[in-house]
């Protein structure tokens, strides 16, 4: 039953960060900037967490130690993913940026391994090549790859600051609750965006009209994203540990093409469809041991 909660709550977290790809599109066309966007966010963020932990008296003292940590952690996510991702794409064309994107699974599972020691079997292992394999055969929707060296630059350091969070929130899962460290996680980051965001977008955000459908749009990524996905996700790293639960992050872009498809009217082409099954059969195979126990006990009964 808990590995069935962890499984539910993984799914459920990186659909909540799927449907910031279609809000997130909502809020452009309105008018608002990415650090806008971001910045809004992490306010309505912050200011949640933390009276919910005013009000329900969760509140946890942190050792001046594990506070630099969590400094870390906001560093790599949202900070330095954030500005690594939005700049990149800027340079770089949308379908070699998913792919670059696409490789953050690998690389922290093998800094996982080094770092972390965590243990990979031989099937989470083709699990998580297979379904890796399944997000770019998404990606090769298009044959425009061109690139520079800076936008690739941009996205490396999105997928080491990936990495990263992965392997500096885990040590904190154990010490302290989810809700701590995704409140603190949020504060941080709004620290980390205040310059760009005084320097790049204060001027036009002062400037332009306010657009409710806009700032409704930026208040569901914060609930959803900003707080219930991180709030979900860290948990899941605590129960699976980071190569298993960071496998999950492939299901982003499955949800976020059918959302499309739903929402949107995206099309789903045969290469799309053929990429949403690599990507799903490989973590269910990523997940065979826990999936085949839960098998077992529902027979069982």
């Amino acid at each position: 039953m808990k590995n069935t909660l962890v499984y539910f709550k993984a799914v459920l977290s990186m659909l909540f960060w799927a449907l910031t790809f279609v809000w997130i599109k909502i809020a452009f066309q309105e008018g608002y900037r990415p650090y806008e966007i971001v910045y809004l966010r992490l306010i309505f963020a912050s200011i949640l967490l933390f009276g919910v932990m005013l009000f329900s008296g969760k509140w946890e003292k942190l050792s001046p130690r594990d506070m630099g940590r969590l400094a870390l952690v906001s560093f790599s996510e949202p900070f330095a993913y954030f500005v690594g991702e939005a700049n990149g794409l800027q340079y770089v064309s949308s379908t070699l940026g998913s792919l670059i994107i696409s490789l953050i699974p690998i690389v922290t599972a093998v800094g996982a391994w080094l770092f972390l020691k965590e243990k990979a079997g031989k099937l989470l292992i083709i699990g998580l090549l297979v379904s890796t394999g399944g997000v770019v055969v998404m990606s090769l929707g298009s044959s425009d790859l061109h690139a520079t060296l800076k936008g690739v630059l941009f996205l490396l350091v999105a997928v080491f600051a990936g990495m990263s969070y992965g392997l500096l929130v885990k040590r904190l899962t154990h010490s302290y609750s989810a809700l701590t460290i995704v409140a603190w996680q949020n504060v941080f980051g709004l620290m980390f965006f205040t310059p760009l965001f005084l320097y790049y977008d204060f001027g036009h955000f002062t400037m332009m009209p306010q657009s409710g459908l806009g700032l409704l749009t930026i208040c569901a990524m914060s609930l959803f994203a900003s707080v219930g996905a991180f709030l979900l996700y860290t948990g899941v790293i605590r129960d699976l540990g980071v190569i298993r639960s960071n496998v999950f992050t492939n299901l982003i872009p499955v949800f976020t093409a059918a959302l499309a498809y739903l929402i949107l009217g995206d099309s789903l082409t045969l290469r799309t469809i053929s990429g949403l099954v690599l990507t799903i059969g490989g973590l269910m195979l990523s997940q065979y041991h826990d999936l085949r126990s839960l098998h077992r006990r529902v027979w069982q009964k």
